[in-house]
């Protein structure tokens, strides 16, 4: 058995990223891999890894095997996309043998069995570092050579992909039964969104695109195969709604296009409000059931392609502001508009994931009985494309909308961590609905705290009103758990609703935010004066402490330091810093 003494000539100057679900297990082997090497970076998740990996370089990666993100195998695929060169070593709790020799099939450097412990593992990477150097030292010369294969391996791929485009054109020509296969939804035989691209014909046309509203619930009360009576009912009546210059679609389960050549003024508009009001006035029956049907429909009048994307997206908007309702496409309408900031968002997103541009800055909070007492809030800031500094309130509603959320309150606890792991000052990470429901905040962030020798009590958790006002058990659970573990828990954004006072003993919360509406301009408006002092008041007589944001100018301050407030935070006190 090898020891650290053994491992230390040949791993002082080495870096590693170290990629592991399993908080318990991570802490163990980083605390052990930072003895032995110069720099270890730890990465909770796949994701998180694969971000690190791109924007860092690396001598040695150790992952685990039991990824819940993508499979390990995707896993290393995307690491040697990155960098083929990379020193992978794979460790895993299972030892059946035909997953180890799966494992070795993805050709890491080595696989170790975690039910060995943490002695093979230092064998393991033992002998990987002596190869190592074996090859850094003698096999120099052999990377010109590697590099000239692979480059004929490429033009190789490259011909036999053009071989294989040849193959597939003749397919292609050679598959007309299937073509008209394609052509047809099979469940009501109607022309399916295929055959709609070609009916398309660059003539004057108006689409109307016809989404049936409520369609999961249609389908988990009757059931599929009653719900896909349902349609061919449907579809038999929307059939009958049909004007000569008309052609009926089948697009997805529950998704219809009426097409119309020629259309005359405003024949859209008319048959769509038809369609609306003649099923509203009759349930569509099937089996031994009825059922109302309504729809969001949209329109878009035109010629070419654009009049499918236009309708579907027309439909989209009708649904958003409840459904049952019909809606020309207008590419200036608000929902538009929201649609394409969205996607610019998303996009500027995964380009500040890929180039770790996702930045924590802190902003001071300052107590008003202990001035020299250090309390910071971490907030996320993005850089843009153009290195423009975003502040997250600009995008934090489209990263909902793709499941980015927890992936940047990862990034933040991280960074926040590692900023605070030499200083003894206090520090509030805000959290979201979307943290709660995906449960890993108690596992992730003890591991943190261990990691980064942070005391638990130094981290308060700024609980935001969408999880305060939900009352779910699940998520009553987390918090609880994680106050009994010592984290400081804070309202956020605390205002008049009664329901927040009664959630504020459930979730025996210690600090309460007050809502920034009420502060910033409490000098002017002597309701928000009341109402401040009310909530004051109520605190203190609680045994809860006060913060009040938005503190902008003098006269606030003045004012809510007499109304007794514990803690203040605004641009007047400091601005939100990279640095603390």
């Amino acid at each position: 058995m090898k020891n650290i003494k053994d491992i230390l000539p040949f791993s002082k100057k080495l870096s590693v990223l170290y990629i592991e679900e399993n908080q318990e297990q991570l802490l163990a082997y980083t605390q052990k891999l930072q003895s032995m090497f110069t720099h270890i970076d730890d990465a909770s998740d796949a994701t998180m890894g694969l971000s690190l990996a791109k924007i860092n370089t690396y001598d040695i990666i150790v992952l685990d095997a039991a990824s819940t993100i993508m499979s390990t195998s995707q896993l290393v695929q995307n690491l040697r996309t990155i960098n083929p060169y990379y020193n992978i070593i794979i460790t895993t709790k299972e030892y059946e043998p035909n997953h180890l020799v799966n494992l070795y099939r993805l050709n890491p450097n080595c696989v170790v069995q975690k039910k060995l412990g943490l002695d093979e593992f230092i064998d393991a990477l033992y002998a990987l570092l002596k190869r190592m150097e074996y090859e850094r030292g003698f096999l120099a010369h052999n990377m010109e050579k590697l590099q000239a294969d692979l480059l004929y391996e490429r033009k190789r791929i490259g011909r036999f992909m053009l071989n294989e485009k040849k193959l597939n054109e003749k397919i292609a020509s050679l598959s007309n039964g299937a073509e008209i296969d394609k052509n047809v939804y099979e469940l009501t035989r109607l022309p399916s969104k295929y055959a709609l691209q070609k009916a398309i014909n660059g003539s004057l046309q108006s689409l109307l695109y016809i989404d049936i509203d409520h369609f999961d619930f249609i389908n988990t009360i009757y059931g599929m195969g009653k719900a896909n009576k349902l349609l061919k009912e449907v579809a038999a009546r929307l059939k009958q709604f049909l004007p000569q210059n008309g052609e009926l679609f089948h697009i997805t389960a529950d998704e219809f296009v009426i097409l119309l050549d020629n259309p005359a003024k405003d024949q859209g508009i008319l048959l769509a409000k038809q369609i609306q009001t003649l099923f509203k006035e009759v349930e569509i029956a099937f089996d031994a059931y009825s059922h109302f049907v309504v729809f969001s429909i949209g329109i878009d009048t035109g010629t070419g392609k654009k009049l499918f994307v236009n309708a579907k997206a027309a439909s989209k908007e009708a649904k958003h502001f409840g459904g049952n309702m019909v809606v020309t496409y207008n590419a200036k309408s608000e929902y538009m508009q929201e649609q394409r900031k969205n996607l610019y968002w998303i996009e500027m997103l995964k380009h500040a994931f890929e180039e770790d541009k996702i930045l924590a800055y802190y902003q001071p909070i300052i107590s008003n009985q202990n001035p020299a007492m250090k309390h910071y809030e971490v907030l996320c800031r993005v850089l843009d494309q153009n290195n423009q500094l975003i502040d997250a309130n600009e995008f934090i509603q489209s990263a909902k909308l793709v499941g980015f959320v927890t992936q940047i309150t990862k990034i933040i606890i991280d960074k926040a961590f590692k900023t605070f792991q030499n200083n003894n000052y206090n520090f509030s990470l805000n959290i979201s609905m979307h943290d709660m429901y995906e449960d890993y905040l108690v596992e992730f962030l003890d591991y943190k705290c261990q990691r980064y020798n942070i005391a638990p009590s130094r981290v308060h958790l700024e609980i935001i009103e969408d999880i305060v006002l939900v009352n779910s058990e699940a998520i009553n659970k987390q918090i609880e758990k994680l106050r009994l573990q010592g984290y400081p828990v804070v309202i956020d954004d605390f205002s008049t609703e009664n329901s927040l006072y009664s959630r504020l003993f459930d979730l025996h919360a210690q600090y309460i935010k007050i809502d920034g509406s009420f502060t910033k301009d409490i000098h002017k408006n002597k309701a928000h004066l009341l109402i401040m002092q009310g909530i004051v008041d109520f605190a203190k007589k609680s045994g809860i402490k006060t913060i009040a944001e938005h503190i902008e100018d003098e006269e606030v301050y003045t004012i809510v330091k007499e109304l007794g407030v514990d803690f203040m935070q605004g641009y007047l006190i400091a601005k939100p810093s990279a640095s603390l």
